[in-house]
C-alpha cells in the first residue's frame, strides 16, 4: 500500500503593523550623593613615623583640628627652649638700644636676635609640617589604615574630608557611549525616598577638567555630575537616588517592536509578509528604546512585518 499523503501545515506568521507614533529615549540609573567640596590630605614636605591618629572614618571635624601627628623626637622641647632664646635676645637688644654702646655692638645684638628668630621659625615650620590639620569643617570619608609607629611617605593620601553641607550627585555609566547624548544643563528628574526632586547636569565627560592622572581620567570618561535645585533635609553622603534624563524625543515617526528588527554583519533588516511568503527589506534604524525602534528608511506605514520568535 502506498503511504498516505500528509498535508504540510501552514506556517502561521506572527505579524505586526508598522505604525506612526512618538518615541523618546532616556538615560536612567542610580546616582550617588557626594560632597561638592572635598579635600584630600597628605604630608607635603616629608613623611615619617606616625605618632597618633586622632580621627576615624565618619567623624566630624572642625577646620584646624589635628588629624594625624608624626614623631619629631624632642622637637616640642627644643621649640620651647628656642622661644626663650628669642625672648632673651630681644631683651638684650632692647637694653643695648638704650645704652651707650657702639653701633657695631648694637648691630651684633640685632644679628643675634634675627638668628634666634630664624631658628624659631624653622622649628615651628617643622612642627607644623609634622601635623595634618583639617582645612574645612566636614566629615572624614576616607582614612588610611594607620597605626602608631607606621611609616607614611610624603604626598601619600592619608585622609579625605568632605563638606556635608554642599551636596551633589554622581552617576557612573557602563560605557562612555551611554553619555554621548548628555549635555550640560539638561534637566534631571530625581527620586529620593519616594519624593521627586529636580536637578540639572553640571558636568559630562565632554567638559570634565583635564588631568594627567590616568585613574581620574578614566573615571571622568564615564561620569556625570548632577546638581539639585532643592537639597533634601535628611540626605547624607553615600545615599542614592533614582535618576532619569530625557535624551531625545521624536514625533510622528514609523515604529516597530525591537524584536521585529533583525541584524546580521552590521546589516539591519526586517521580514515583510508577502502573502504566505516572507521578503527581507533593509532598513535604517533611528532611536531605540527597550521595546521600540524607529525606522528612518526602508519601511512604510501600514506594512506588515514578521516578529522574531
Amino acid at each position: 500500500m502506498p503511504p498516505p499523503l500528509i498535508q504540510p501545515t501552514e506556517d502561521e506568521l506572527n505579524l505586526v503593523q508598522a505604525v506612526k507614533g512618538n518615541i523618546q529615549t532616556y538615560l536612567k540609573g542610580t546616582a550617588r550623593f557626594v560632597s561638592a567640596a572635598t579635600e584630600e590630605l597628605s604630608f607635603k614636605e616629608a613623611g615619617g613615623r606616625v605618632k597618633s591618629v586622632n580621627v576615624a572614618v565618619g567623624d566630624r571635624v572642625k577646620a584646624g583640628d589635628v588629624l594625624v601627628e608624626l614623631e619629631r623626637g624632642d622637637l616640642e622641647l627644643q621649640l620651647r627652649l628656642q622661644k626663650m632664646n628669642v625672648e632673651k635676645s630681644s631683651l638684650l637688644y632692647k637694653q643695648f638700644q638704650t645704652s651707650d654702646v657702639s653701633a657695631t655692638d648694637l648691630r651684633l645684638r640685632q644679628i643675634e636676635l634675627e638668628r634666634e628668630a630664624l631658628l624659631l621659625k624653622s622649628m615651628e615650620s617643622r612642627l607644623e609640617h609634622s601635623r595634618l590639620y583639617a582645612p574645612i569643617d566636614g566629615i572624614v570619608t576616607f582614612a588610611e589604615n594607620l597605626q602608631t609607629g607606621d611609616t607614611v611617605s610624603a604626598h601619600q593620601s592619608v585622609m579625605t574630608i568632605a563638606d556635608p553641607a554642599r551636596i551633589q550627585l554622581t552617576y557612573t555609566a557602563g560605557s562612555s557611549k551611554d553619555l554621548m547624548m548628555v549635555e550640560v544643563g539638561m534637566p534631571v528628574q530625581l527620586r529620593y525616598k519616594g519624593k521627586e526632586y529636580g536637578g540639572a547636569v553640571l558636568q559630562t565627560p565632554a567638559n570634565a577638567p583635564l588631568t594627567a592622572d590616568e585613574i581620574q581620567a578614566e573615571q571622568a570618561a564615564v561620569m556625570l555630575i548632577v546638581g539639585m535645585k532643592q537639597q533634601p533635609e535628611d540626605v547624607q553622603i553615600g545615599h542614592s537616588a533614582e535618576m532619569t534624563i530625557e535624551l531625545q524625543n521624536r514625533a510622528d515617526v514609523i515604529l516597530l517592536p525591537r524584536s521585529a528588527v533583525r541584524s546580521y554583519m552590521g546589516r539591519s533588516y526586517v521580514q515583510i509578509a508577502d502573502g504566505s511568503q516572507r521578503r527581507e527589506v533593509d532598513v535604517e534604524v533611528g532611536l531605540t528604546t527597550a521595546t521600540e525602534a524607529e525606522i528612518v528608511r526602508g519601511l512604510e506605514e501600514g506594512q506588515m512585518v514578521v516578529i522574531n520568535h
